[in-house]
């Protein structure tokens, strides 16, 4: 059973009317309240203490997708920081080539489809080290028709 369904609590009574019905004597108005009284106060202790482990459980979650988003905005912010190394340092290499133009740092394709992480890094690192391989091979060339 859920321990957080409130149909665990146990009905009010009805209200004894007779003694030969039951058996037993009749409550007077007062006493009736003060069963109805207890019968409430014990409830609600009952739910305050799963309130309070509730209480707990959620503190804990709250506590764990905190650290969950702090990991997050690092890894984004690591990410973000070799992706502008990388821009850095292919406008390096190719700031001798005139005829290119070279555009501002682009702002992120939100088009994209989600992938893990690790496939995007992956793909970046590849594509730099095919600008770099390109131009060695460039430089290469170029140096074997001067010589």
């Amino acid at each position: 059973m859920n321990p957080m369904m409130t149909t665990m609590f146990d009905p009010v009574p009805s209200q004894r009317q007779s003694e030969e019905v039951i058996g037993v004597p009749a409550l007077s108005a007062v006493e009736r309240y003060k069963e109805i009284i207890a019968i409430a106060t014990d409830a609600a202790a009952r739910q305050r203490k799963l309130d309070e482990v509730r209480c707990a459980e959620l503190a804990e979650r709250i506590a764990s997708i905190q650290q969950q988003i702090a990991e997050v905005r690092d890894r984004e912010r690591v990410v973000r920081m070799g992706a502008h190394l990388h821009w850095e340092a292919a406008a390096e290499e190719l700031w001798n080539e005139r005829w290119l133009q070279m555009v501002p740092f682009p702002l992120p394709d939100e088009t994209v489809l989600p992938r893990p992480q690790g496939e995007y890094n992956r793909a970046m690192d590849n594509a730099y080290q095919a600008l770099e391989d390109s131009l060695a091979k460039r430089t290469l060339l170029r140096r074997k028709q001067k010589d």
